[in-house]
């Protein structure tokens, strides 16, 4: 997304420089897809090599047969294809003879694919009422374990402190005295640390599962709308691989949170919670 994105409060929706009549009702608004994108994205498709050939579905697209990467190939300066690197690797070959396929047809097949995983608003409320649960559930274990840490650091400041009076006591030696020093420090360290992870993990992952479920609920209509920019941005936030047989997308997989809302089969959203809960990262 860029700037211009905010002309949606105008009326205007604007992806990669191209303006749509804002008659409808908005996308996902430009914050939530801009923020999800910096939690999510930090980095874009892993493990591609854009050398000669540039396309937002490449290093994304495996193939479902041998499991090597789909490669990229324009033919007479006109025409797309995507093929498996088992078929012409010759370091290491797998024999795979699946068909050349055009990228104007895998295209549509991941824009289906995001037909088919977004989320109904119809389970939005509920799904925002269990994360919303489960954070208040892990919020009363956090203060018990952030009650105990306090008491901990505690006892061990008030040592460091009679080790001291013990010194200049001339009980023991500097050498004792820094040994028991080191201890008490990185134990104190420790906790210090993990108080701060206490008091953030639960409010990160909230923000991030709201942010991604916002995301989620509306993943099929920003990315029909979407350029070639920020459909490999949007890719790169939700897709970890996606595995092509006969030249369609045969399964996907998702990168937290989104393997949690995506890859559930649709019947389960109801009992989710019941099942166990959401389980932060």
């Amino acid at each position: 997304m860029t700037g211009s994105a905010n002309k949606a409060y105008t009326g205007i929706v604007t992806w990669d420089g191209v303006e749509y009549p804002g008659l409808h009702e908005p996308l996902v608004s430009p914050e939530v897809f801009d923020k999800v994108a910096e939690l999510l994205a930090s980095r874009s498709v892993r493990g591609t090599r854009e050398r000669r050939h540039h396309h937002y579905l490449k290093g994304l697209l495996f193939c479902g047969v041998c499991g090597r990467r789909l490669s990229i190939q324009h033919s007479k300066g006109t025409y797309t294809y995507f093929y498996c690197l088992g078929q012409k690797d010759r370091r290491y070959p797998t024999g795979c003879r699946e068909s050349y396929v055009s990228a104007d047809s895998l295209e549509a097949s991941v824009e289906e694919l995001y037909s088919t995983i977004q989320v109904p608003d119809s389970w939005a409320d509920g799904l925002r009422e269990a994360i919303a649960a489960e954070v208040s559930f892990r919020s009363a274990a956090a203060k018990s374990e952030s009650k105990t840490l306090s008491s901990r650091r505690g006892k061990l400041e008030a040592e460091r402190l009679k080790l001291m009076s013990a010194y200049y006591a001339e009980a023991i030696d500097i050498a004792v005295l820094r040994i028991e020093q080191d201890r008490i420090g990185r134990e104190l360290s420790q906790i210090i640390s993990r108080q701060e992870s206490v008091d953030s993990n639960l409010a990160d992952w909230r923000h991030v599962m709201d942010k991604a479920l916002s995301l989620a609920t509306n993943c099929a209509r920003t990315y029909r709308c979407a350029g070639e920019r920020s459909r490999k941005l949007l890719n790169a936030s939700v897709l970890e691989k996606v595995n092509v047989v006969d030249g369609k997308v045969a399964e996907a997989e998702f990168r937290p949170p989104f393997d949690l809302l995506f890859s559930m089969p649709r019947f389960e959203y109801a009992d989710v919670v019941g099942r166990g809960g959401f389980e932060p990262p």
